[in-house]
C-alpha cells in the first residue's frame, strides 16, 4: 500500500484492494520465472522503489528466505515497523552496494525526470541482473485520479522502450499491458467526465476481507485478465490495458 493512503494516525485500510492483491500475486509469478521458485542462490539483494508498507517485500521474502530487500520510500517514518531482512531508506542514493534485482511498481510515474531516475536505478543493478516495472498505461486515459495521486504521466510500450534505449546496457526483454477490463472502465469514466477518486479511496477504501467471496471473485477475474494478456503477448498480440509490465536486463554497456 502507498503510505500516502494512510490516515493521519498512520493507519492504513484494514483490507487490501483486489487490484493490489492481484498485482502482487501476478508480479511475484513473473519474478519466479526469472528467480526460480526456490532460492538456489541465497543472499540475493533486491531494491524496491516506492515500497510503501512493505506488503510486497514481505511476500517476496517469504518465498526466498535467504534474500534481503532494500525498500525505498520518501514517506518512511518511525510509524512504519521494521521487518526481518528488510532495510528502509528514503532515497535510492542511500542504498549500499549493488543489487541483484530492482523492483519499481507504479512509482516511476511520480519522478519529475523519469529518464534520469531510470538511469540511476540501472546503475545500482549488477550486470546480468533484472529490473521489474509496473506502470500506469496509456496517456489517453490520464484522468482526475492521476492528478489526485500525483502521477505525472502514463506510459506505453513504445515510449518505455525509447526511455530504456537511452540507458547504457539496459535491455527490455519483455513487456505487456494488463487489466484490459479496468481500462474499459477508466475509458468510459474519462470520456463521460465522471468523478474518479474524489476522496482518494480507489484502492484504500475496500470494505471486504481477502477471504470475502466478492474480493476473491474480483481477484480471480483480474488474474484471468493478466494471464490472457500475458499469453497473447507471447505470440505477438498485445491488447491495451490500464497497466503495463516491463522486465529489463542489465547488460554490459
Amino acid at each position: 500500500m502507498d503510505l500516502r493512503e494512510k490516515d493521519g494516525k498512520g493507519k492504513g485500510a484494514a483490507n487490501r484492494h483486489p487490484w493490489e492483491l492481484s498485482r502482487t500475486g501476478r508480479v511475484l509469478g513473473v519474478l519466479a520465472g526469472y528467480l526460480g521458485r526456490k532460492s538456489e542462490n541465497s543472499g540475493r539483494r533486491y531494491v524496491n522503489i516506492g515500497a510503501g508498507d512493505l506488503y510486497f517485500d514481505n511476500r517476496l521474502l517469504g518465498k526466498y528466505e535467504g534474500d534481503r530487500a532494500y525498500a525505498v520510500d520518501l514517506e518512511y517514518d518511525e510509524q512504519v515497523p521494521d521487518y526481518p531482512r528488510v532495510e528502509k531508506f528514503h532515497y535510492l542514493e542511500e542504498v549500499p552496494g549493488e543489487m541483484d534485482y530492482a523492483i519499481m511498481m507504479d512509482s516511476l510515474e511520480y519522478m519529475p525526470d523519469d529518464a534520469a531516475y531510470l538511469k540511476a536505478l540501472s546503475g545500482k543493478v549488477k550486470e546480468g541482473g533484472y529490473l521489474f516495472f509496473t506502470l500506469p498505461a496509456l496517456q489517453s486515459v490520464f484522468s482526475e485520479h492521476d492528478r489526485i495521486v500525483g502521477n505525472l504521466r502514463r506510459y506505453n510500450v513504445r515510449g518505455f522502450r525509447k526511455l530504456a534505449a537511452a540507458v547504457p546496457g539496459l535491455e527490455v526483454v519483455e513487456c505487456q499491458y494488463f487489466y484490459t477490463c479496468l481500462l474499459l472502465i477508466r475509458y468510459l469514466q474519462v470520456r463521460l467526465h465522471l468523478r474518479i477518486d474524489r476522496e482518494r479511496k480507489v484502492t484504500s477504501g475496500w470494505k471486504y476481507s481477502e477471504r470475502n467471496p466478492l474480493t476473491r471473485c474480483m481477484v480471480w477475474f483480474l488474474n484471468i485478465d493478466f494471464a490472457v494478456n500475458r499469453a497473447l503477448s507471447k505470440i505477438g498480440i498485445r491488447l491495451p490495458g490500464l497497466s503495463l509490465l516491463v522486465v529489463c536486463r542489465k547488460e554490459k554497456p
